[in-house]
């Protein structure tokens, strides 16, 4: 709690119309800078240096993100793909911008969506809170049980990391775009073939051969055969007898 309180405002120049004409026909003028300081949309990757204030500073913003005050969004580049738990107090994420790759599209959005994930926990609260009789630990009872609920020959991953198929709490995804741009066809083959990514598994051109198959295969569905399944939804069937 005194991390996140702590944590410093920062400052951004805004880009006015005005400035944006000065670009555009080609003026020199100097004008008034505008400039607002902010506590709760703070860029996380935009330090510049590798000193010690630079280190402690993410590690503040990280920590604020993660906690159970705002903000309860994740606006997302590239630089969020890899490495970063932001998962603890956020559901929702907003791509700023759209990758070219739809295995970059998913490792940003597994940012949010990993073990225990705010999804997850309401989810669970929001079916066993009423029956649950509590004790001592409350989200410790509560996922006991979602365990003790599991079906037969479900994966050992429900409740921790997904919920089954009637989850009424999802992980959401914002895509701004403007209408008639090129990101509505972009958004559009991302999604298509996201669900194809995993028969590149150990492939070094992965997009290039998500693009053969998407073209050649009508009837994308007939695809699933060839997956390389490592998920333990399957290991049981998978057993020698």
């Amino acid at each position: 709690m005194v991390e996140s309180l702590n944590i410093r405002t920062a400052t951004y120049a805004i880009d006015t119309y005005a400035d944006f004409k000065k670009r555009i026909t080609g003026t020199n003028e100097i004008g008034d800078e505008c400039r607002i300081r902010s506590s709760y949309a703070v860029g996380f990757g935009n330090e510049r240096g590798d000193n010690s204030k630079t280190v402690i500073r993410k590690e503040n913003i990280r920590n604020a993100f993660n906690s159970p005050m705002r903000p309860f969004v994740l606006a997302t580049t590239s630089i969020g793909q890899e490495g970063l738990d932001f998962h603890n107090y956020c559901r929702i994420i907003m791509h700023w911008n759209l990758p070219s790759n739809p295995i970059d599209l998913e490792q940003r959005e597994g940012r949010i969506n990993r073990f225990k994930c705010l999804a997850i926990r309401q989810n669970v609260a929001d079916k066993y809170s009423m029956n649950t009789q509590f004790v001592k630990d409350i989200w410790k009872e509560l996922f006991e049980a979602a365990v003790k609920e599991r079906q037969e020959g479900q994966s050992e991953l429900i409740p921790f990391w997904c919920f089954g198929k009637n989850q009424s709490i999802k992980i959401e995804r914002l895509v701004p775009m403007y209408p008639l741009s090129k990101d509505e066809l972009n958004y559009e083959r991302l999604i298509k073939i996201l669900s194809l990514y995993r028969l590149t598994l150990g492939q070094s051109r992965q997009e290039e051969l998500l693009e053969y198959l998407f073209k050649e295969f009508r009837d994308t569905s007939e695809l699933k055969k060839l997956f390389i399944d490592l998920s333990p939804f399957s290991k049981k069937k998978n057993l020698p007898d």
